[in-house]
């Protein structure tokens, strides 16, 4: 890793920033019952999984039973806009995380650029960060649909990155789940996990620093400042 100077905190949201009270089961119960209409057979759609893992196995099963891309894409829609309503029920009801609002008051007087990198769609990012008055803190918010491949694909980092005209190594990605510190590792960028109550503290120690959620935000302020 390059040792350049901070100049950018970029943000996950759900978990990070806000409690986005989203019904993950519901979710999913919507993205089978489309799945099923296009062939999918049952033994192959779980619940336990989320959506994206399970449209990779689907994807290859309706390759094989002669779909094109285009359709396939048509199905990625039709399922999107289905978890983007459930989403947006809960953008509605988003809270803030507590004491997260003074490490975003005090990373904006370090005169660091901040942004979002989230799985949520871009507008649904928006309408929470405004329920919970902080979205003026960030100067980049961007959902899944703001690349073709979200994280932890170096291709999210790597837009933000040019939206802000900051290196990758000039930044520390703050989030609660594996992927968002994945993402971090997968273009070197330095990384500080959350360990919530629903994080796997486990899958979180490949962070450079971890932080309890209880303990925002004199730790969290202190893990930023020693970064930069």
């Amino acid at each position: 890793m390059v040792n350049d100077s901070i100049k950018a905190v970029i943000w996950d949201l759900d978990g990070t920033i806000i409690d986005f009270k989203i019904d993950f089961i519901r979710a999913r119960k919507e993205a089978l019952i489309i799945l099923k209409k296009y062939g999918i057979p049952d033994h192959l759609l779980s619940l336990e999984k989320g959506i994206v893992d399970t449209f990779q196995i689907a994807k290859d099963i309706l390759k094989s039973n002669g779909m094109t891309e285009k359709d396939i894409q048509l199905i990625i829609e039709e399922i999107d806009q289905k978890v983007i309503e459930i989403e947006r029920e809960a953008a509605l009801n988003a809270s803030m995380i507590k004491g997260i609002d003074k490490v975003l008051y005090h990373v904006r007087n370090k005169q660091l650029k901040q942004a979002i990198y989230t799985y949520n769609h871009t507008e649904n990012a928006k309408l929470s960060l405004e329920r919970v008055n902080l979205i003026h803190y960030f100067d980049v918010i961007a959902g899944r649909d703001s690349i073709d491949n979200p994280k932890p694909h170096p291709e999210h980092l790597n837009y933000i990155c040019s939206k802000l005209n900051v290196k990758l190594t000039q930044i520390v990605v703050i989030g609660d789940h594996y992927r968002d510190i994945q993402g971090a590792l997968n273009v070197g960028a330095h990384s500080i996990a959350i360990h919530s109550k629903l994080a796997q503290v486990e899958k979180l120690k490949i962070a450079d620093v971890i932080v309890e959620e209880k303990k925002i935000p004199s730790k969290l302020i202190q893990a930023i400042d020693n970064l930069i």
